[in-house]
């Protein structure tokens, strides 16, 4: 799957989208494979509408997301969810010459696989895998764990833009400090100015006396 070409029409959504109302999700977008398999892609979305963890990161974030499947080999399927987010680490100029030219690595990918032998059966457990494994949150099912992949992934996103959002505010702090410091340099220097100034007029008094 050329995911590259994903990201160049993240911009063109007009068509088939489904608009589950979240908070900051800007377009939902279900496409390849899934344009023919409607119902599966809706059980994706009904999957993400039940991880608390993503919901949030919709709610911190403006966010488009688009649920992709393709035929692999020998009718094998191949399905992932993109979610592309406006990285607020980030400076207003840089966020819109990267949404203007395609060129934004802000986005969460996962992928999972199905080989039932024929595309239908392929992408039912795709889909399936998605789900259980990828979307819903880590649970214990049975004698195993499954799920909680998307959320690993939100949680190390999350991760690196605190860590550049803490840089950048030590950064300021950092320069507001020395700015601070520059000024109360310049306002001692301008008290002793004053003193030094108010000395000689007491000693030229003091010598007409």
């Amino acid at each position: 799957m050329q995911v590259q070409n994903i990201t160049l029409t993240q911009n063109n959504y007009s068509s088939q989208r489904h608009n589950p109302n979240f908070t900051a999700i800007k377009s939902v977008k279900c496409d390849g494979l899934y344009k023919k398999y409607p119902e599966l892609a809706n059980e994706l979305i009904e999957a993400l509408k039940q991880n608390p963890k993503a919901m949030e990161f919709c709610k911190k974030y403006d966010v488009d997301i688009i649920f992709y499947a393709i035929k692999q080999y020998q009718n094998s399927v191949e399905s992932s969810l993109h979610i592309f987010f406006d990285n607020i680490s980030k400076s207003k100029a840089t966020r819109f010459f990267e949404k203007v030219f395609g060129n934004s690595n802000d986005k969460i990918v996962i992928h999972s696989w199905g080989s039932g032998y024929s595309v239908p059966r392929s992408i039912e457990q795709s889909t399936k895998e998605m789900i259980e494994n990828m979307i819903l949150p880590e649970r214990k099912v049975g004698d195993r764990h499954c799920g909680g992949l998307l959320n690993d992934h939100i949680e190390s996103t999350e991760a690196k833009i605190q860590k550049v959002l803490d840089e950048k505010a030590a950064k300021l702090e950092k320069k507001l400090a020395k700015l601070q410091g520059k000024k109360d340099a310049e306002i001692r220097t301008q008290n002793a100015a004053s003193d030094l100034e108010n000395s000689i007029r007491d000693l030229i008094e003091k010598g007409k006396n």
